[in-house]
């Protein structure tokens, strides 16, 4: 191009003059596709692109000369990629942060109810036993009293409490089905292992 067309085409670029633009996109645009694609996949680089030069379609920016141009159309470019970057970034540290809060209520959600459901097995278990045998399991495993505390309460030596303690593990072991009962362990009588 000659000066006199180079500065016509920036001036009817600037006045939105169809086949200006289309020149210029005719010019660039794969070069600008090709440069995007350095910073991001060719589906957003062909997206960035097209945006780039929708946004000079509607910029009534007059432009010294083609070198200016082209400094826009690849600053635009770079920009917009980093701008596409850091959203993708942000959205997969959120999906990460929501993925891990979900897996961990998940979690946390089937261990509740496991525990509710031992819980439940071994208050309807308890119901069986001697009441004072009962009552020293409840104060004991599932209030997490000492056997002092609990001798305490219920006004009784330690050797009665302790003595509780082992007649109700076996009337449990008697009335609970083994899987019942290695849950039962397992959630409500950790400290013993």
């Amino acid at each position: 191009m000659t000066i006199i067309d180079e500065k016509e085409l920036l001036n009817k670029l600037r006045d939105g003059d169809q086949m200006a633009f289309s020149t210029v996109f005719r010019t660039h645009y794969q070069g600008m596709c090709i440069f995007a694609e350095k910073y991001v996949s060719e589906q957003y680089a062909e997206d960035i692109a097209d945006d780039v030069f929708l946004k000079l379609l509607e910029s009534k920016t007059l432009f010294n000369d083609l070198t200016h141009l082209k400094a826009y159309l690849y600053r635009a470019v770079k920009h917009s990629c980093l701008d596409l970057l850091k959203r993708k970034a942000r959205e997969d540290q959120r999906h990460a942060i929501y993925t891990e809060a979900h897996n961990e209520f998940q979690t946390n959600y089937l261990a509740h109810i496991m525990e509710t459901e031992a819980k439940r097995i071994l208050y309807n278990a308890l119901g069986s036993l001697p009441d004072q045998t009962a009552q020293v399991m409840k104060l004991t495993y599932i209030d997490g009293m000492s056997n002092q505390e609990a001798a305490d309460e219920l006004n009784i030596s330690i050797n009665t409490i302790k003595t509780h303690k082992q007649r109700g593990l076996g009337k449990l072991r008697q009335i609970l089905p083994k899987e019942n009962f290695g849950l039962l362990l397992f959630f409500c009588f950790s400290d013993l292992f």
